[in-house]
């Protein structure tokens, strides 16, 4: 029971009160590119659950097994990881030219993008290097831990990027003042949502 209430606030934590768009500012380039429309939205977050989550298991696996035991891995994990994340947008890339060419093409730079996107970065690091995650749960996280934090993080910037689609296309039928259209409505739409994430912070002691 212990270990279960463990991953839930370990999951709770990254999703909503750390999460990396809203409360940590992480990987913004595609939350303001892609959120103009519903299914580029979800196209990107299912494109970031699944590149991150595997990201973190694959650099996971090479931080202990190979990085750290040949003690290449101060120095090196940064360009290995960046390597493991840049396979497997080539994969999607792929995948997605194939099964879904519309989205591909509404995705557009922003898929490729992935590769140098912060966030996988971010929760790639923070998932396997020791001393290096900053919430208050855990310093070093085992294979199950990274993998649930991780799953956390891509959930937590596809609920953002979902919320910031829907509100987006709502304001783009709204009588918004010409002035205010497109993006200085969107900095101002970003800043509330932040606002109610940061208001979350110290839930259940995260």
């Amino acid at each position: 029971m212990e270990v279960l209430r463990h991953f839930a606030l370990l999951l709770i934590g990254a999703a909503l009160v750390n999460n990396i768009l809203l409360t940590r500012f992480i990987g913004l380039c595609p939350f303001f590119g892609v959120s103009g429309a519903m299914e580029t939205s979800l196209g990107m977050a299912g494109a970031v659950l699944f590149v991150m989550t595997l990201a973190s298991s694959a650099t996971w696996v090479f931080w202990n097994w190979l990085l750290v035991p040949l003690g290449v891995g101060e120095f090196l994990y940064i360009p290995a990881f960046i390597l493991v994340i840049a396979a497997l947008v080539q994969f999607v890339e792929m995948y997605l030219r194939k099964a879904s060419p519309g989205l591909y093409r509404a995705l557009g730079i922003y898929l490729p993008l992935i590769t140098t996107n912060c966030a996988v970065l971010a929760a790639a690091t923070e998932a396997t290097k020791p001393g290096f995650f900053k919430m208050n749960l855990v310093y070093s996280f085992g294979f199950g831990e990274a993998i649930i934090y991780t799953v956390g993080v891509a959930l937590g910037f596809g609920f953002a990027l979902i919320t910031f689609a829907a509100l987006r296309e709502r304001l783009d039928v709204a009588p918004v003042p010409k002035s205010m259209q497109g993006a200085p409505m969107a900095f101002i739409t970003a800043g509330l949502l932040s606002l109610g994430y940061v208001g979350l912070s110290g839930l259940f002691g995260l």
